[in-house]
């Protein structure tokens, strides 16, 4: 899979904007190269939910921010720069979700296809998830293991593991304003789970984009 076909598409040309034409190409082809790597050596074990998720957003995440450092920046500019691209990604994302809620959707719809939803976006090869409570007007679930976090771990940069709960809450305010999405509590801020919830919202106006 190529770099540009990732959430994080535009990269190329970020880099180029960032750190001046010549430097921005060797970040960049350092950092298609680390992904290239990362792809090629995961099993992925047969889910392909795991595997979009892997190669679309969680490798280009890790692969540009282990080439900032190998480029010497320091880890809070490095964090910086990766958390620019990984918000970029996410409002890409969230516009997505938008586009998918009609201007009249039955939050019941979602709280019938919630299991499919927690499925796709916390595939059981990654997370663990549990305690799935369904109401009326909301719906609350924890997760008891995250992949980012066991990721951002593994690759021995805990430092990332709160940006992608910053991607988390940016891409699902795309939902607004018929759902209201929230996690309160959180692994990676040194909570036992991360506490989701989706709230019942408001019709979105007549011709709100």
């Amino acid at each position: 899979m190529n770099f540009e076909d990732t959430d994080f598409t535009g990269l190329e040309k970020s880099c180029a904007l960032r750190f001046g034409e010549a430097d921005g190409k060797k970040i960049y082809q350092r950092a298609a190269k680390l992904y290239t790597e990362l792809v090629v050596t995961t099993d992925y074990r047969n889910s392909l939910t795991f595997e979009r998720q892997l190669k679309r957003f969680v490798y280009p995440v890790i692969a540009y921010y282990k080439t900032l450092l190998a480029f010497g920046y320091r880890e809070q500019v490095a964090v910086s720069l990766v958390r620019r691209e990984m918000l970029r990604a996410a409002e890409n994302a969230g516009q997505a979700l938008k586009n998918q809620m009609r201007p009249v959707f039955p939050f019941g719809a979602f709280r019938r296809n919630i299991k499919n939803f927690i499925e796709y976006k916390f595939p059981a090869e990654g997370w663990i998830s549990g305690d799935l409570e369904l109401r009326r007007r909301s719906i609350r679930f924890n997760i008891h293991q995250c992949m980012y976090c066991a990721i951002a771990g593994k690759f021995g940069c805990p430092e990332l593991r709160i940006l992608f709960c910053e991607y988390e809450r940016a891409m699902f305010a795309g939902l607004l304003p018929q759902i209201v999405a929230s996690c309160g509590e959180t692994l990676a801020n040194g909570h036992s789970r991360c506490a989701f919830s989706f709230v019942k919202g408001r019709r979105r106006p007549p011709g709100e984009g």
